[in-house]
């Protein structure tokens, strides 16, 4: 299956900032069903790239040639289903970008984030687990960054990573079962539980 690079939005945990440690809580991931009809597993994560070099920039500005743009460094955490991203921003006297981006997440002007994943796996919801047959379930995915951000993304990169989530889909459509005609996903199913009895 082709990989699939995914943006998604995150927000701040609400009483999660500690001025004296220069410290701050986002959920950056959920098992919800998303705005993008998309669940991200808590068992299909992989942390093992991001934690390799764990910073967090600005903006998503990944590739800036001004070093301040990485505010900070975090710890990864998967908690109650969530996945908690704990930043420490980057002492204020050598970081002016990370001192203000701060203030700004502590006076509660800045409170969201953006994740990058690299979808490795997925499949289309299942009835019998209880989940929806329209929702796509992401089943191994790696965490490549994650950034703080005004909004999740802008309209570029929102396109683009809706034609590859619909790419991604067009690859996991389920099977439907032939007869002499062609039947819906749920007529399929009822021939497969009348099979069983």
């Amino acid at each position: 299956m082709k990989n699939s690079t995914q943006l998604r939005f995150a927000t701040i945990r609400n009483n999660s900032i500690n001025d004296e440690a220069r410290t701050a809580e986002f959920v950056i991931s959920s098992e919800a069903v998303d705005s993008y009809n998309t669940v991200f597993t808590e068992a299909g994560w992989d942390f093992t790239r991001y934690n390799a070099n764990p910073v967090v920039t600005y903006q998503h500005d990944d590739h800036s040639s001004d070093p301040d743009m990485v505010i900070g460094t975090s710890e990864i955490r998967i908690e109650g289903g969530k996945v908690i991203a704990k930043i420490t921003f980057e002492d204020f006297e050598d970081n002016a970008v990370a001192k203000k981006v701060f203030r700004k997440v502590k006076n509660n002007i800045l409170r969201g984030a953006s994740i990058r994943a690299d979808i490795k796996d997925g499949r289309m919801g299942e009835q019998a687990r209880g989940e929806d047959p329209s929702v796509v379930y992401f089943t191994n995915q790696e965490l490549v960054a994650w950034s703080i951000v005004t909004l999740p993304s802008n309209s570029e990169a929102l396109k683009r990573n809706v034609e590859s989530l619909e790419d991604f889909k067009s690859n996991l459509q389920p099977a439907v079962v032939t007869t002499e005609k062609r039947m819906s996903v749920f007529e399929a199913q009822l021939v497969i539980n009348k099979n069983k009895l």
